[in-house]
């Protein structure tokens, strides 16, 4: 049994590294962001039973979210035909290990603490559904695609079904007697995501290597709509700079236009769509007072853009490194390593400050438009100021190479934690609202990382060339 446990340890390790680094640490620490924002705000509309089931539920979910997203990828390269032949055991290792995620993922989300499992048979069938046409999809297997069609127009209609027809399919009796089914399901796709080398394995990478080709290119009309504005706007920004010798515009033009402010304009207007299409969608299929109630939430969907901005402007090691020595020997620029610093600081926190700032007046002006009400805005204006600190995420030592994200993240997701539990009792004490206070914590936190950071940069060496010292 250890030696099956190491097997698994091993193949889990080996297929999760063909992921995208930075890719995997968004998702993991943008996912993980968006169930504890939503956790709470359940647990403050409906008490702490549901917030415990949405955890339980959501960690359930996430592991699924990781097996398809990183493992699937990986595993489906590590058994190839040639593999699946010489290596056999591997291949019986990759099943077992699959089967044992999905089957732990799926007891996870049936066994959690609901209030109302009315529908939870209905939601079992569609995330199955969903598991085995995305596993199937990444193996390259032809059924692959119409089973997640199928699963998306499906979940549309699961809260149509008659009464009768949920509360059977959500009976206990009938979940329980259910998940062997699923199990076996599962164990079935699986061995087909995982063929035993033969021609339809090669047809299978063939039909895989063909549609990830596809993904890749980019699409011409895409390019015209979205990029070509953008990149006008950043030639526009950069001649003027260059004209004025603004040398504080010209530190950030020099990175590129990839981390341009219309880049993340771009983003914001795309999530504020998204949040937009949710809304619509949960309104149809709800009651509006319900909207009312989680619109908030939704509108802390936005916060997606300046953390993901924040993290780009974290990482400025190989971002066009010969323009940013021609910005370091621009006349224009400060000749001491301090003010140069200083001033790359103070240009990366404007910014950010700008992109916290419109991340968080569109998301207030869309829960406004959806009927929220003044305790609604408020909880949402507490939400963008406990996450401000984030706009000190870029401020670092650029200097240096090697340093990830993960932990300015961490930090963040800390102090947003701790200044939401510290502002209960100091509202209880003084009377005052409790996301008031939590706002005036994340304001307070923020200037404190603001201070550190500068700080910080100030004593660094030249930030440009950014990652050149070891």
């Amino acid at each position: 049994m250890n030696g099956r446990l190491v097997d698994y340890r091993m193949l889990w390790q080996a297929a999760t590294t063909h992921a995208h680094p930075r890719l995997s640490v968004i998702i993991r620490w943008g996912v993980s962001f968006l169930a504890i924002v939503i956790g709470a705000a359940v647990g403050y509309n409906d008490g702490a039973r549901a917030a415990l089931a949405w955890f339980w539920s959501a960690g359930s979910a996430f592991l699924l979210l990781t097996w398809a997203w990183r493992f699937m990828p990986g595993a489906v390269k590590l058994g190839t035909p040639a593999y699946a032949k010489l290596v056999p055991q591997m291949r019986r290792r990759l099943v077992e290990l699959s089967c044992l995620v999905c089957c732990i993922g799926l007891a996870g989300i049936a066994s959690a603490p609901y209030a109302d499992a009315s529908a939870l048979g209905g939601w079992l069938f569609w995330i199955v559904l969903l598991l085995v046409g995305a596993g199937l999809g990444t193996a390259g297997h032809p059924a692959g695609s119409a089973l997640i069609m199928v699963g998306c127009f499906s979940s549309m209609f699961l809260e149509k079904l008659p009464p009768v027809v949920g509360a059977t399919l959500s009976h206990p009796l009938v979940l329980l007697l259910s998940l062997p089914v699923y199990a076996g399901v599962i164990w079935i796709a699986v061995r087909t995501m995982f063929p035993e080398g033969g021609e339809r394995h090669w047809n299978m990478l063939a039909r895989r290597a063909r549609w990830a080709s596809t993904v890749g290119m980019q699409d011409p009309t895409i390019a015209q709509m979205g990029g070509k504005p953008i990149k006008r706007w950043y030639a526009a920004s950069l001649r003027g700079a260059s004209e004025r010798r603004d040398g504080r515009r010209l530190m950030l033009l020099g990175l590129g236009p990839a981390r341009h402010i219309g880049e993340w304009v771009a983003a914001t207007g795309l999530m504020s769509a998204i949040v937009l299409a949710i809304g619509v969608l949960t309104t149809w299929r709800a009651d509006r007072e319900r909207m009312q109630d989680i619109g908030w939430a939704l509108g802390c969907m936005l916060l997606f853009v300046p953390v993901l901005h924040g993290l780009s402007l974290r990482q400025l090691a190989g971002v066009h490194t010969g323009e940013q020595a021609l910005v370091r020997l621009a006349p224009a620029m400060p000749a001491s390593a301090v003010a140069f610093n200083g001033q790359l600081g103070r240009s990366l926190l404007r910014q950010m400050l700008a992109s916290w700032l419109l991340a968080g007046g569109v998301a207030l002006v869309l829960v406004a438009l959806g009927g929220a009400d003044a305790a609604a805005l408020l909880r949402l204006a507490g939400v963008y100021c406990l996450a401000l600190p984030l706009v000190a995420l870029p401020l670092r030592d650029h200097a240096a190479s090697g340093r990830s994200g993960v932990v300015g993240v961490l930090l963040v997701l800390l102090s947003f934690a701790a200044d939401l539990l510290l502002a209960f009792p100091i509202g209880r004490v003084t009377g005052l609202p409790v996301m008031a206070v939590a706002a005036l914590l994340g304001i307070a936190t923020a200037l404190l990382a603001l201070r550190h950071g500068l700080r910080t940069m100030q004593g660094a060496p030249c930030a440009f060339p950014a990652g050149r010292m070891d």
